[in-house]
């Protein structure tokens, strides 16, 4: 019977034996939500599913951010 692997990112550095009996994917999920922690601001302590709303939020945020200079380039441009 294989045991369900729990998802934990956070400040855990002592658990590289317990990584090294996990499947590389999920190795490889966990390095990701890792670094997307770092990118993603107010991210460092929240858990997956914050995690995924923030950066959905901050994706839509820099998606405005980059039509507001798209359209201050083409007036400032002409």
């Amino acid at each position: 019977m294989r045991k369900k692997a729990m998802f934990t990112v956070g400040k855990t550095k002592g658990v590289v034996a317990s990584l090294m009996h996990r499947r590389p994917f999920q190795h490889m999920v966990l390095r990701r939500l890792r670094e997307l922690k770092k990118i993603v601001p107010d991210a460092r302590e929240a858990d997956v599913n914050m995690l995924l709303r923030r950066t959905a939020e901050y994706i839509c945020i820099l998606e405005l951010k980059v039509t507001a200079l798209r359209r201050i380039s083409v007036i400032y441009d002409a």
